[in-house]
């Protein structure tokens, strides 16, 4: 399990940005990263950012993406699925290798 930091890329000289490589056991992102996520691979994959957070005393769902071969999402971490340290965890299914994301911030 990884806590991965989001690279600031509010500039305009450009930023290096690190490839995540996807792990089964729920890597961790900071909620209101934006993710660019692409399926490297052959078949679908399902990404779940698992939510730890319930609002009003209500749980709030996970959320749920799947890519479909070749793919690439791009989409915000909702602040509403974070844990009380302001992360969310990431899993994600089947050759996780293959589902590379970047963590973005300030964007």
């Amino acid at each position: 399990m990884a806590d991965y930091t989001a690279t600031n890329v509010n500039t305009s000289a450009f930023s290096v940005v690190a490839p995540r490589t996807g792990t089964t056991n729920s890597d961790t992102v900071p909620a209101g990263a934006l993710l660019v996520i692409r399926n490297t691979g052959a078949g679908s994959h399902t990404v779940t950012f698992t939510n730890s957070n319930t609002q009003e005393g209500l749980t709030v769902a996970n959320r749920v993406v799947t890519l479909a071969a070749g793919e690439v999402w791009v989409g915000r971490v909702s602040p509403s699925w974070a844990a009380a340290n302001g992360t969310v965890a990431v899993a994600i299914n089947g050759t996780a290798s293959e589902v590379v994301y970047y963590v973005l911030g300030n964007v």
